[in-house]
């Protein structure tokens, strides 16, 4: 069975239905109990993808070698799905950077390449994402130059591929690594580019908006996602708290972010925007969806033409 990989016809951003939306917008996590409908699609990747046609979205994140590992039937059925409603998937990969030798590098760099080549057409993705898999920028295991290094030796023959593949490759930020080492591993590395976590920023101690304006040149996908912070000097160790907030509600700037992105980021036709919601503890997951959904929508005003509507009651039925 053969998938195209031509552009998607994805949902009307106006009604939350019919016709594509003027950027890739897709729900990347957290699934809270009810998002998916586990008694129409049990564990299935089917339950993602109802999940954005519920709520006019185009996209979320999937590990490839979970597609790799699927019943053929189940996969079958995933890439018909894909097509039929204009959906897409966002494939990860990823594995030891930092400590594999040169031959666990080619075999695994020739694993990937096979696997991309073979069910990248399916997933219809636009951009491949991975990680640093390099423990983190303080953890002094070895000097931040060399990890740069090897990451960058390591990621480099698969940005090639990604790329020839029409799916560059991009690394997220995961409260790791500075924004500015992400740079300087993509100023280095030809055709890698920055997958960028908006909040995880503040999780290693970066200011947003200077990060955002560093990573924005080098950015093709997001995790769109917000949080509310403070100090807390009362306790030992001392402590930055991060938690939960509806996307425009919190202390990330992401209206910023996105202006920044619309005026630098290098690819927009690849651009890739994944609403990432951790819900506060005392607001109802189904009522963070909605507020997040509104304020995405008010980004877009004169693409979209008119206001998004979301149903209330809808997640669950």
């Amino acid at each position: 069975m053969s998938f195209s990989n031509s552009t998607p016809i994805g949902p009307d951003w106006s009604n939350g239905r019919t016709a594509r939306r003027p950027l890739t917008w897709g729900y990347a996590l957290v699934w809270y109990h009810g998002f998916i409908r586990h008694d129409v699609y049990g564990s299935s990747m089917l339950g993602k993808l109802d999940f954005l046609k519920r709520h006019g979205l185009v996209t979320t994140g999937a590990g490839l070698s979970e597609i790799v590992n699927m019943d053929a039937a189940e996969r079958d059925k995933l890439g018909e799905e894909l097509a039929l409603h204009g959906l897409q998937l966002t494939p990860r990969i990823k594995y030891d950077y930092l400590n594999a030798t040169k031959e666990v590098r080619e075999r695994e760099t020739e694993r990937i390449a096979e696997e991309l080549r073979q069910w990248l057409p399916l997933t219809r993705g636009q951009i491949v994402t991975t990680e640093m898999c390099a423990g983190n920028r303080f953890d002094r295991k070895l000097p931040l130059e060399e990890k740069l290094s090897r990451v960058s030796e390591a990621l480099a023959p698969l940005a090639a591929i990604c790329s020839e593949l029409g799916a560059p490759l991009a690394v997220e930020n995961h409260g790791d690594f500075y924004i500015a080492d992400i740079v300087q591993l993509c100023q280095a590395t030809k055709q890698l580019y920055i997958y960028l976590d908006t909040g995880n920023t503040y999780l290693i101690g970066e200011r947003p908006l200077p990060a955002f304006e560093l990573a924005a040149p080098y950015t093709i996908g997001t995790h769109f996602k917000d949080h509310i912070v403070g100090p807390r000097p009362d306790v030992y160790p001392l402590q930055f708290e991060i938690k939960g907030a509806a996307l425009g509600e919190g202390d990330v700037p992401l209206r910023e972010c996105y202006e920044l992105l619309m005026k630098h980021a290098p690819l927009k036709d690849k651009l890739v925007l994944e609403v990432e919601m951790i819900a506060p503890t005392d607001m109802d997951p189904q009522q963070c969806l909605e507020r997040s959904l509104r304020f995405i929508q008010s980004l877009e005003p004169a693409a979209t033409g008119s206001k998004a509507t979301f149903s209330e009651g809808e997640i669950g039925k």
